[in-house]
Order: C-alpha cells, then structure tokens, then sequence
C-alpha cells in the first residue's frame, strides 16, 4: 500500500506585504530628531576621518602645479625696471599714492585724467621698483612700497593740475613726492603749491621794479614840480599888479 501526499499540501503560500504609513508625510528636509538614546548612540558610533590635506593649500592640491624660482632672473622685468628708472630720471615731478580698493572703470578713469594734464599714471610692483631704484638716488621711495601703489610722473613741476586732478578719485591719497630731484613731504608739496609758476613770478618781479622806478621818479620830482608850479603863480602875482 502506498501512501500518497497531495501536493496541495505541501504548496508553500507567500504572505502578501504592503508598506503603509503611520502617518503624515515624511518631512525629508527637517527630519524629527531620534530619541536621546538613539542620538547619544549615532553621535558615539559616527566614524571620524582624518582629512590629509587639512593643511595644505589650494596651490599645494593642483596637480597641474609648477613651483617657480623667484630669485630666477626675469628678462622682461629687467626691461620694464629699466623703463621704470628712465622714467624717475626725465620727470620733474614724481607723486607717490596709496591706492584703496578701485575698480577698473576708475583707475581708466584717472588715467585719462592724468593723460589730459600730460601725466603718466603708473602701478608697478615692488619687486620691479626695487629691481629700478635699488642702489639709485631714488632708493629711499622703496619704503613707501608698502602695500597697494601707484606712482604719477610729470615732466614738469604742475603740482596745481595734479592735485586737482588727484581730488576727484577719493581711493588715491597722496604720500609723498619727488619735486625738482628732491623728496618732499605731502605739507611740503602743499606749500610748493601756493607758490606761483616762473612765469607768473617774473612777472610780478618786473611790475614790482616797474611801480618802484616810477614811485622813485615821481618823489624826485615833486619838489621841482612845486618849485616851478610856485614861480608860475608868482609870475601870474606880478603881472596882475
């Protein structure tokens, strides 16, 4: 006798499973904090990694970075030091700015202005002013180089036009100046401002020698003038008797 098992017995059933809600929305951006226990656990248990490259620099990451010399001679700077010194040598006058931050349109700006008046308005850096002026006459300017600034050269001694001209770009304040192959400070170049041009000086000079020749002339006459004003009166005295 054999037994038989139906195969409806041994069907394996697969329970069905449908995920639900308990309730509203899940709130992603602003998530509900987990319960003390929880959180003491995840804070204990979160893995902390030394990040190696905390210390180094943007430079430092590039992988593309090529480190240069800086004491490697440069030709094309020499050349504009060169430029730069021939300039501080055929300028009557040198005016030495701080420069505060501009904007480009503005420094365009002050160019132009300068350019107008037959000024020169230039920014070099300090390693090209000290590669121009070291060792020179002019080496004492290197410790106005500082931070941020500019330089304006003039070929003649218009200290009027270009403080006017520096008046109306409040970024740029003066420091100091080179006039006539002199240093001078900014009180100095403020009073060498009220002083008036060779032209205008000459010719206040001659009208001063004019009106004291003819003051002189005028007093040496005056008693002759009286003397013979005093004999016409007497003459006209005597014929009227």
């Amino acid at each position: 006798m054999s037994w038989t098992i139906q195969p409806t017995i041994l069907k394996r059933s697969l329970p069905l499973i449908q995920a639900k809600r308990l309730r509203g929305k899940i709130n992603i951006q602003k998530p509900k904090a987990p319960h003390h226990v929880k959180a003491t656990f995840l804070e204990f248990t979160k893995p902390r990694f030394i990040n190696p490259n905390l210390s180094k620099t943007s430079i430092d990451l590039c992988k593309n970075h090529v480190k240069f010399d800086k004491d490697q001679d440069n030709p094309f700077q020499r050349i504009i030091a060169g430029e730069l010194y021939r300039w501080f040598q055929n300028s009557r006058l040198v005016a030495f700015f701080h420069m505060n931050p501009m904007s480009a349109d503005q420094q365009f700006k002050a160019y132009l202005l300068f350019k107008k008046q037959n000024m020169h308005f230039k920014s070099y850096g300090k390693q090209t002013m000290k590669m121009a002026l070291e060792g020179t006459a002019y080496e004492a300017a290197l410790s106005l180089y500082i931070s941020r600034n500019l330089v304006v050269f003039s070929p003649e001694p218009e200290i009027k036009k270009m403080l006017k001209a520096a008046k109306r770009f409040p970024q740029i304040v003066l420091l100091a100046a080179i006039f006539e192959g002199k240093f001078v400070s900014k009180d100095e170049l403020m009073q060498y401002s009220l002083i008036p041009n060779l032209e205008t000086a000459q010719a206040n000079l001659v009208h001063t020698l004019s009106s004291i020749g003819g003051q002189l002339v005028g007093q040496l006459n005056t008693h002759q003038n009286s003397l013979v004003s005093n004999l016409e009166e007497r003459i006209k005295q005597l014929k009227v008797e």
